[in-house]
């Protein structure tokens, strides 16, 4: 009776621990607005439709509608996907990838394995960058140890570069979170003058590179 009390008291924890963890994934951004033409309207849950951004983050839930001749592409955090859905569409973002409500299937990619993790971290970093925390001091060089990861890091950026337009600079936000993880600053000043010259006019690439090109 003791055993059997034991495991169900385990079971219903490690359902808790799932639930707050499948709560936790569904309120955190999943997805980036990573090119953008056209009407396209974003609409969170609970919450009026608005223009969308480019590079806006997108959540698990949130509806996207595109007028005719609109396009929009989102790169996932949460899988190596990137899809771009051509009007007149209506879809929801998921932790999987969007679904189809109206219009036809979107174009997808799958991007590199390891580019939704940098991304998420990136996703952060925007979020802080918007509440003015984001500072960049150390000048901790980069290990011997982690040049093998950062050459990778590089093989997988030039495929990325390789492959997309000139204005998305999803390349460089995965760049981006290299360097910062590695502390390579030198370097990181160099890929936010490379998202700001590709994205001049985007606040959101302004927020997140500034950190990153001021001397401290």
């Amino acid at each position: 009776m003791k055993n059997r009390l034991a495991i169900l008291v385990t079971l219903f924890g490690v359902c808790i621990a799932a639930s707050f963890a499948q709560a936790q994934a569904l309120s955190t951004d999943i997805a980036f607005v990573t090119a953008l033409s056209g009407d396209v309207r974003f609409q969170a849950k609970d919450e009026a439709a608005k223009p969308a951004q480019a590079y806006m983050r997108i959540r698990h839930g949130d509806t996207l509608r595109l007028a005719s001749g609109a396009s929009v592409r989102l790169s996932y955090t949460t899988v190596p996907r990137q899809e771009t859905w051509t009007g007149p569409a209506t879809f929801v973002v998921t932790l999987a990838g969007g679904e189809k409500l109206t219009g036809v299937a979107p174009v997808i990619a799958q991007l590199p394995t390891s580019v939704p993790q940098k991304l998420a971290k990136v996703a952060e970093l925007m979020k802080t960058s918007h509440m003015g925390g984001l500072v960049v001091r150390s000048i901790k060089p980069t290990a011997p140890a982690n040049l093998e990861n950062v050459a990778a890091a590089m093989s997988v950026y030039e495929t990325m570069r390789a492959s997309t337009t000139a204005t998305d600079v999803t390349p460089e936000l995965f760049l981006y979170a290299v360097f910062l993880e590695y502390q390579m600053l030198d370097d990181l000043k160099i890929v936010a003058k490379e998202m700001r010259a590709r994205q001049p006019d985007n606040a959101e690439i302004r927020l997140l590179t500034d950190a990153a090109m001021t001397d401290r």
